[in-house]
Parts: structure tokens; C-alpha cells; sequence
């Protein structure tokens, strides 16, 4: 039996020096039924479409757009703070994750203890 993919939707990621910000457009979702996990480094988001309203006499000859449930996985760095990540779906169905970067300094400088 064929496997079936998760169709992959396309995101944005932008970066600054605190963090990294995840753009992903949601069309026609179900609110209630996101999920975003953090499993292996990588961010993995699940959700499923509404199916519009159509005419009962329609028969399908293909359908593609909203048959099975969407999972789109992200690879993170290891440098941030998974503990801290958090996320919004806008009023346009936009779903942003920030993503708190931990800081490295430029050197550490560390202190030699001495046996005596």
C-alpha cells in the first residue's frame, strides 16, 4: 500500500540576534485542531482543513486540498530556548512562532583550580 505524504506548506523564517520567527500561512483551518510539538530539534505543526460547503449532488473527481491531515516539520538549531517558544494564529489565519535563540558569548574565560 502507498504511503501518504503530508503535502508541505511553505513558510518563512527570519532571524535576529534573540530569536527566529516562523511565518506560516493556515488557509482554511480548523482553529481548534493545531498542534505544535518540539520532538528531535524540530519543530513539528499538525492541522486540518475545513472542506467547504458544496453541493450535495457533486460527485469528486479528485480531491486533494482537504483530505488528509497537514503535518509540516521545521528543523531547529540547537541554541535556543525550547522551554520559551511560543505562538499566535492572526485574525488572516497566520500562524507565527517565535523562537528565543540562547546567546553565546564570544569567550568564556575560565578559572584554573590548583591542586595543592
Amino acid at each position: 500500500m502507498k504511503e501518504i505524504q503530508s503535502p508541505h506548506i511553505p513558510y518563512d523564517i527570519y532571524e535576529s540576534p534573540q530569536e527566529l520567527v516562523i511565518v506560516l500561512p493556515l488557509w482554511w483551518i480548523e482553529k481548534g485542531s493545531i498542534q505544535i510539538l518540539i520532538k528531535d530539534y524540530r519543530l513539528v505543526i499538525s492541522w486540518e482543513r475545513i472542506k467547504p460547503k458544496i453541493k450535495n449532488n457533486l460527485i469528486p473527481l479528485k480531491e486533494e486540498c482537504y483530505r488528509w491531515k497537514i503535518n509540516q516539520i521545521i528543523d531547529l538549531p540547537p541554541q535556543v530556548y525550547f522551554d520559551k517558544i511560543h505562538s499566535k494564529l492572526t485574525s488572516d489565519n497566520i500562524l507565527e512562532i517565535i523562537v528565543p535563540k540562547s546567546i553565546m558569548p564570544e569567550k568564556i574565560e575560565l578559572e584554573i583550580q590548583y591542586d595543592k
